[in-house]
């Protein structure tokens, strides 16, 4: 191409050139299937949500079916179904770290190593120091873990020592930091420890210069660095630390090793930092002191001791668990800009969840959540006789049967209804305030239709849906199988989340099984459904094959937004403009400009149309796009503003098959 052929553009030399006009705007689909779960588990982070993207991640972050919460059975439901990825997060009472009771219930560690700057110490080997570990996350899991502290000596070489100054030799190098096991004339013949304070560069008489490692002390008998000092010739090997944290959980055993670590703060891989940023099991506790050794000069391994076992404060939560005491009118609007920056207040429970950006369904299995104590239960076993006449056998003792796992309690549905109103109302008015996600609720298990008429009177909104009955699943690691009551909200969300991924957002996302359901708390009849689906609730319908998710619509008194679909493809065409116009800010505002906004407009709307998301013969009647001097004159502009008009006819889903079924005069029958 010669170069006129790039307007703008000047060419010089031949070589690499950069076109430096700025490409024009391109919209593309964002995603909405990807769930935030908030609920309660027997470990991990608490108020931090957590990216999962199979059940697995789960399990390594937040346990299995031990604890008392529905959280896991909601999660697994959702991959069970097709979904693919979600944040999960897990809400604890109050008070949460950095309170003392928080803290307390965090298991505690401790490992005894040495320390050289203690009072009195040999500087060599140090005297003993016992260093705390505590358990990432509070919570009776802790206790389990076991941690190992292995020393190894490498790279062993010669190298002269004048004073505190070590000159290694060609290619070796140590970091500062680093502790080092020196043998040499008059020291012991295991070696004794020196540390590493700086690497410097020094400069003999005949104007070589060499590199040195300063250490803390001289290794031998020299006056120091300079003119008269005597060289001392040492073996030296560098000291690393290799930890390896293991958790005995039966059910999901979990190690961690993190080796070549050093034990002074100066070194790039010390210790106490490394395990504070990439260990998920443990964490230090408190200060350490700067000057760790290893226990003895022969490299013997140091093994963790339990101090403080770690507890389960299930009793605690209540509904400010679940969201904090900050109004949802003064949350941020579209989330925060990370999910580590939740803003400059602290967000609590679901109202964290909300600011998480990609979340486009949000879940709360635990929120009818009312913790109940397990309590023993006593059993007479059955008394044994033989088929001849004897003397009856004396009665066996009574037998005491201990819960295997806590158990959590639900709200009264009846008798809590205002409760779990409010509770629910707090989740339907975060969706509305974000605009971002729909919240999926749970209808109260066991109220009996008009209840459920009157708990439906209670929510108007575009961005709620809502699910009916709750479904009976069976907890993989129970002996007994025996079926547990989960909310059917995730199942539902998992059934979303497959739907616009393999067929896309036009699809209703309804017509599908619950995977892994075998019962249903309340057994509903035809006529049951039909109300219920006139009131705007979905229900899980009994069949031959198990329980399907009959119709996707939403708690809106609005007929246009009383299919799902249409809610979420709306939301969707809305974030997609909101966050990738962005970048049209402060551009100059001209016939071009607009133009290229409304052909981006258009590129994306046809897509969508062919998509089967609009209905309409013909583009002109699916969607429109203005973005002329009309909507955009003179004192418009002035005020800096870019206004373009979108409208579409979104295709609704096929919720019902008429069927007339003829029989003429000769018998004939005839289905139209």
């Amino acid at each position: 191409m010669s170069p006129a052929g790039f307007a703008g553009l000047r060419l010089g030399a031949p070589g690499v050139y950069r076109d430096a006009r700025r490409p024009p705007p391109s919209f593309r689909p964002v995603r909405l299937d990807i769930a935030g779960f908030v609920g309660v588990a027997p470990r991990g982070p608490v108020d931090e949500p957590v990216a999962v993207d199979r059940w697995t991640d789960y399990q390594r972050h937040f346990g299995g079916f031990e604890g008392p919460g529905l959280l896991p059975y909601a999660v697994r439901a959702f991959f069970d179904q097709g979904g693919v990825r979600a944040h999960v997060l897990r809400v604890a009472p109050l008070p949460r770290a950095p309170h003392p009771a928080a803290e307390e219930a965090c298991a505690l560690h401790r490992i005894t190593l040495a320390r050289a700057d203690a009072p009195g110490a040999e500087p060599g080997s140090g005297a003993p120091c016992a260093i705390g570990l505590r358990a990432r996350n509070e919570g009776s899991w802790g206790g389990r873990l076991t941690v190992r502290w292995e020393f190894t000596g490498a790279g062993q070489f010669e190298a002269a020592a004048t004073g505190r100054d070590l000159a290694l030799p060609e290619g070796r190098s140590a970091p500062a930091g680093s502790v080092l096991r020196v043998r040499g004339a008059g020291l012991p013949p295991a070696g004794t420890f020196f540390r590493i304070l700086e690497m410097a560069e020094r400069q003999d008489a005949s104007g070589q210069r060499s590199r040195v490692a300063v250490l803390d002390r001289p290794p031998g008998g020299g006056i120091g660095p300079g003119r008269g000092a005597r060289p001392l010739t040492v073996e030296a090997e560098v000291v690393t630390a290799t930890v390896t944290v293991a958790d005995g959980d039966p059910a999901y055993p979990r190690q961690e090793r993190f080796a070549e670590l050093g034990m002074g703060p100066a070194h790039p891989r010390y210790a106490a930092a490394v395990l504070a940023a990439e260990s998920v099991l443990v964490a230090p506790d408190g200060p350490w002191p700067a000057a760790l050794l290893p226990p003895d000069a022969f490299l013997g391994s140091a093994l963790s001791r339990p101090v403080r076992p770690g507890a389960d404060r299930y009793e605690g939560i209540g509904a400010d668990g679940f969201h904090g005491p900050v109004p949802v009118e003064l949350l941020p609007v579209g989330g925060a800009e990370s999910v580590e920056d939740p803003g400059s207040f602290e967000a609590v429970g679901m109202d964290r969840m909300a600011l998480v950006p990609e979340v486009g369904l949000l879940c709360v299995p635990d929120l009818l959540w009312q913790y109940g104590e397990a309590l023993p239960t006593t059993e007479t076993p059955a008394r044994e006789v033989g088929a001849r006449f004897a003397p009856c056998p004396p009665a066996p003792a009574p037998m005491t049967l201990h819960p295997a796992r806590p158990r959590g309690l639900l709200l009264d549905s009846a008798a809590q209804l205002p409760e779990i109103l409010r509770r629910q109302q707090r989740l339907v008015a975060l969706a509305e305030r974000q605009r971002r996600f729909v919240a999926l609720l749970d209808v109260p298990p066991g109220l009996p239709l008009r209840a459920v008429a009157r708990w439906r009177a209670a929510f108007d909104s575009t961005y709620a849906a809502a699910y009916h009955p709750w479904l009976g699943v069976v907890a993989p690691d129970d002996p007994d199988r025996l079926a547990v009551q989960v909310p059917p909200s995730g199942f539902a969300a998992g059934i979303i989340a497959e739907r616009e991924r393999s067929l896309g957002l036009p699809w209703g996302p309804a017509n599908a099984l619950a995977a892994g359901a075998v019962t249903a708390v309340q057994r509903l009849g035809d006529a049951d459904c039909d109300e219920l689906h006139l009131l705007g609730i979905d229900v899980f319908r009994a069949e031959r094959d198990g329980y399907r998710l009959a119709s996707a619509r939403t708690l809106s008194r609005d007929p246009d937004y009383v299919q799902l679909g249409v809610r979420r493809l709306m939301t969707m065409l809305r974030l997609v403009l909101d966050r990738q116009a962005q970048g049209l800010a402060f551009e100059p505002h001209t016939p071009q400009l607009r133009e290229e906004l409304r052909g981006a407009v258009v590129q994306l709307l046809r897509g969508l149309y062919r998509s089967g998301a609009f209905a309409g013969d013909s583009e002109d009647e699916a969607f429109f796009v203005r973005c002329d001097e009309g909507l955009n004159p003179g004192w418009s502009q002035g005020l800096g503003r870019l206004v373009a008009e979108i409208g579409v006819a979104p295709a609704r889903p096929l919720e019902y098959l008429v069927l007339r079924i003829a029989q003429d005069a000769d018998g004939a029958v005839a289905v139209t």
